[in-house]
């Protein structure tokens, strides 16, 4: 029997620009994106995020409960939700959803049938790892699948040698690892998957994934629950 699919990540607006003009506007964040495509797919999804009160925040929750994603659980008090503006593909982050409280959640009941996703900044941010790791704890207690999702070709990292002893906790409670395509060179300095799954993640992990399309993710978890 499936269980249902916890995936924890960041939330934020993201506003696609062509030439400087406006094409998309959108929630970013890969884990937000994969929550979403599972729950409209017919899975049940819980989303674990900052999703502010502003009106920024209220685009991406509307978005999410359309598609069938339950956020009930997720820190809706914060002030602000970051935007992220795209030109032609660079990137720049905008606001801040800290209002100093950290991980402001409730913590959804996990059983063996369940899939927990985790990853991205979330997942090695020190504001909320106290919070985070002690969940994940109960996690791996309850026996359900971790799926680890680094994520970590971030500019809120400037030396990723600071967060790999974050990046090697997350690892050592995972079952499946799934990266992204900039994650080998900002971990390990290569981009040869094979290299990195012998090398790394094959010590950790059972199952791992590198995808070289982010919007993949939703279908390598559907593959994983309907395996689990």
């Amino acid at each position: 029997m499936k269980g249902k699919i916890i995936v924890i990540g960041e939330s934020w607006l993201e506003i696609g620009f062509r030439n400087g003009n406006p094409t998309s506007i959108q929630p970013g964040g890969v884990l937000l994106r994969a929550a979403s495509e599972l729950a409209s797919n017919g899975e049940e999804v819980v989303f674990l995020s900052e999703i502010g009160i502003d009106k920024v925040g209220e685009i991406i929750a509307e978005k999410l409960t359309a598609a069938g994603v339950d956020i009930a659980k997720s820190d809706r008090h914060t002030i602000k939700t970051p935007v992220v503006l795209s030109f032609d593909g660079a990137k720049s982050r905008y606001g801040i959803a800290d209002d100093g409280e950290g991980f402001d959640i409730i913590w959804p009941r996990v059983e063996k049938e369940d899939i927990v996703v985790f990853g991205g900044y979330f997942a090695i941010d020190p504001r909320i790892r106290r919070q985070l790791w002690a969940f994940m704890t109960n996690v791996v207690d309850h026996e359900a699948t971790v799926v680890y999702v680094p994520d970590v070709a971030d500019d809120r990292i400037p030396r990723i040698t600071k967060v790999m002893p974050y990046v090697y906790e997350n690892l050592e409670i995972s079952n499946c690892v799934v990266t992204m395509p900039a994650d080998l060179v900002a971990l390990f300095n290569h981009d040869e998957a094979e290299r990195a799954r012998r090398e790394n993640f094959d010590y950790y992990v059972d199952h791992y994934t590198h995808l070289t399309d982010p919007d993949d993710l939703a279908g390598v978890i559907e593959k994983i629950n309907s395996n689990t």
